[in-house]
């Protein structure tokens, strides 16, 4: 559902005072998937959100200066738990009530720069998929899953996890290109209706990092670049990501070629990150996402149809 004419419920969500929308949108690879949108001219997110009956919400969010409370625009009007529920989820996808301050005490680039709310989805159910659909493919093949999941399963918005079970594997794997992906994803999918993956509990402050990592690495087809990464998406940054940008960038930056066995790699990348815990995940990402902007121009200029092709193998050796 594209987010064209807003005359319903407008929203105001108030942020901290260092809070650029931008800076906060354009921070992780998954603003670029659908549903969702980044009007670069405009400097506008656009998205469209499903309600608990599967009806859609398309808004569309602005800010004026650095502070300023963002302006959230619906296509309809909205009842008051409907709004609620929609600060709630966008407050989730740009980290508004994260504290970010041990971070930026260690990183003085990230905090001249406000780097450090990485964008993620409303919900770990859809950072969850996401990241599946994000393992062993090329990025143009996972903004292609993505789309594919809200249009053709979702009808507009990314599906709940009632639609992926009722659509099945086997149309999951022919009409949505997952390929090996479909069983896994709608056994995910299965673990939040049967409350087996419980979002509050990964969520609870209660947690540690590593109580987080070995849920994670239970579930079936979350290995453990899968898992360090939805670990970042729920605010853990202990660990490291590493998949094969990783290897790819480290060989760039030390300027020494690539081993035939990149798992030689691993406790080199993990030591030279290792001053930067509890945020080493941070630490490479600012890293690897400046390494981007070098190469493509800054994030907040980014549009899909345009730039993602800049981030395959072939583009960035």
């Amino acid at each position: 559902m594209a987010a064209e004419r807003m005359r319903g419920s407008r929203l105001r969500l108030s942020v901290p005072s260092d809070f650029d929308l931008a800076e906060a949108v354009c921070s992780y690879g998954y603003f670029l998937l659908s549903p969702n949108h980044w009007d670069a001219e405009r400097q506008v997110f656009e998205t469209t959100l499903a309600t608990e009956d599967s009806s859609l919400i398309a808004i569309r969010v602005s800010q004026g200066d650095q502070g300023d409370p963002l302006v959230v625009a619906c296509h309809r009007k909205l009842d008051r738990g409907e709004g609620v529920r929609v600060k709630q989820r966008l407050g989730r996808v740009l980290r508004v009530d994260e504290d970010f301050t041990g971070w930026y005490a260690m990183h003085a680039g990230a905090r001249r720069r406000g780097f450090g709310r990485l964008f993620r989805s409303p919900t770990l159910w859809e950072d969850i998929v996401k990241t599946i659909t994000g393992c062993n493919t090329t990025w143009t093949s996972t903004i292609r899953m993505n789309r594919l999941l809200v249009e053709r399963v979702g009808r507009g918005a990314f599906p709940s996890p009632g639609q992926v079970r009722r659509y099945g594997a086997a149309r999951l794997k022919e009409h949505v290109k997952v390929g090996y992906r479909a069983q896994r994803i709608v056994d995910v999918a299965r673990g939040f209706l049967d409350g087996s993956i419980d979002a509050g509990w990964y969520a609870s402050p209660e947690r540690t990092a590593g109580e987080v990592y070995e849920a994670l690495r239970g579930l079936n087809g979350i290995g453990p670049y899968a898992a360090a990464n939805i670990c970042q998406l729920l605010g853990h940054y202990d660990f490291l990501a590493i998949d094969s940008e990783t290897y790819r960038h480290y060989c760039a930056v030390k300027g020494i070629e690539r081993p035939s066995n990149d798992k030689e790699l691993d406790p080199l990348i993990e030591a030279h990150y290792e001053g930067y815990r509890p945020y080493r995940f941070l630490a490479y990402w600012y890293d690897l996402w400046t390494a981007y902007e070098a190469r493509v121009g800054p994030s907040r200029g980014w549009v899909r149809e345009r730039d993602a092709g800049a981030f395959t193998a072939s583009k960035l050796r």
